[in-house]
This record gives C-alpha cells, sequence and structure tokens, in this order.
C-alpha cells in the first residue's frame, strides 16, 4: 500500500519564502532592464543619430561687391587737420578675403581760402616764434587694399534690436599727392574696421587708417623726402550688390 506523502508546515513556509524571492528578483530586475536600454538609447544617440541645429549666418559677403562713400578726419598732427570725402570699392572673394580700391581727395582750399587745413596751433605757432611750422599736408591719395576678416559676431541694441557685425583689418599702398611737392608719390597704409550691418544690402562701416609716404619740406627740391605718417578716422555707408544672396545647401 502506497502511503500518501502531505505537505507538512515546513515545506509551506519553504514555498512560500521561494514565491517572495522570486518576486522580489523580479522587481529588481524590472529597473535594472530599464536602465540598460536607456544606456542603450544614448549609446545610439552618441553614435550619429542627434539632430544638430546650425544656424545660418545672417549676412553673406562671398562674390560680393561693397560700394561705400565714405567721409574722413586727421588725428595725429596738432598743426593739420584734414577732413576727407572718399570712396571705397571692394569684391569679396569669400567670407575671409576681399580685394579693393580706396581713393580720398581732402584738399578744399578752391571752396574757401581758409580750408587750408592749418589749426590754431599753427597759427599761434607763427605769432610765437615769427618762424613758419614745417608740416606735411595732404591733398589726395589713392590705391589699392588686401583685407582680412578674423572675427564677426552680433549685439543688442537698446535690449531690443540684434545688430549683426564683423571686424576687418587691411594692408595696401598707392600714391599719395602732398601739398609740397605738388605731385604723386609713392605710399603704403594698414587700416582695421568694423561693419554694422542694417539689411541684406546696407551696412554702417568704420574705419581707422594710417597712411606711410614720403615728402619733401626742404627749400631746396632736389634733398630727399622724409617719412611721414597721417592717421585718418570716419565713417561710411555701404551697399552691397547683388542686393540678396543666397545658402548654398
Amino acid at each position: 500500500m502506497n502511503a500518501i506523502l502531505k505537505p507538512n508546515r515546513a515545506t509551506h513556509i519553504t514555498q512560500g519564502l521561494l514565491l517572495i524571492l522570486l518576486t522580489v528578483a523580479g522587481l529588481l530586475a524590472t529597473p535594472a532592464e530599464a536602465k540598460a536600454e536607456e544606456r542603450q538609447k544614448q549609446k545610439a544617440l552618441s553614435q550619429g543619430d542627434q539632430i544638430i541645429v546650425i544656424q545660418r549666418k545672417p549676412f553673406l559677403r562671398q562674390h560680393r561687391v561693397e560700394i561705400e562713400p565714405n567721409f574722413r578726419a586727421s588725428f595725429n598732427d596738432a598743426l593739420v587737420q584734414q577732413v576727407s570725402a572718399g570712396l571705397t570699392i571692394n569684391y569679396h572673394i569669400n567670407e575671409s578675403f576681399f580685394l579693393g580700391v580706396h581713393g580720398a581727395w581732402q584738399d578744399w582750399r578752391f571752396i574757401s581760402a581758409d580750408s587750408n587745413s592749418y589749426t590754431d596751433v599753427y597759427e599761434r605757432t607763427i605769432d610765437a616764434t615769427d618762424s613758419i611750422p614745417r608740416t606735411s599736408v595732404i591733398n589726395a591719395y589713392v590705391g589699392g587694399d588686401f583685407g582680412y576678416v578674423p572675427i564677426y559676431g552680433k549685439m543688442t541694441l537698446f535690449g531690443a534690436a540684434i545688430v549683426h557685425w564683423d571686424f576687418s583689418v587691411k594692408i595696401g599702398g598707392g600714391a599719395v599727392h602732398t601739398r609740397a611737392s605738388g605731385a604723386f608719390g609713392g605710399a603704403g597704409w594698414v587700416a582695421a574696421g568694423q561693419r554694422f550691418f542694417i539689411t541684406d544690402w546696407l551696412s554702417l562701416n568704420t574705419e581707422v587708417r594710417g597712411i606711410f609716404y614720403g615728402d619733401n619740406l626742404n627749400d631746396d627740391p632736389n634733398a630727399g623726402n622724409s617719412l611721414y605718417q597721417q592717421w585718418v578716422a570716419g565713417v561710411g555707408i555701404a551697399f552691397w550688390a547683388p542686393f540678396s544672396f543666397d545658402y548654398n545647401e
């Protein structure tokens, strides 16, 4: 006669403990699996599934012509103060480099004899010394520029409008016409300036330019030239052509 084994109390306790352990293990495994799945998602994103938004530049210079009427004033000579009206034309090879031509006129004696460019300091020096100071005066200059744009950015104007700008440096040379020689002679210059872009085809430009040239202030016309410099600063309004631009995808 076969005996029927009945589970005792110890067996029930053992089964209950196993059930509790399995339940706890399941609960612990669920967060671990979720974390592993999240890590897999992050890994996939880090491998190139991210969507990266790149903001386009608001103003393009490449293959555009910049035409800038401008006004400058000299500031480095206490004896001479000159104001010039000029024109600058730049062709932008790409977003960083450009070539240009620049010319300015600053002899206004044909308008008024008082427009001789000499300051009050010049006149007081004559009165005090009974002698005429020797100083170089530029009538006009013209030449070429090679420019580079290393920096561009944006700024908030009056806490509302956002204005985009760039900073450029130039080096170049050409010819300077001086009052003493009455003729053109060689010259070189350096310049730095900023553009503030108003629309797609209009900008406000500022510039500081140093002009280095030779001039003969001696009574002997055969005497050699001495080196002089004039520093000017001013503003201009630039018109850009074409008036609009397209982004290359």
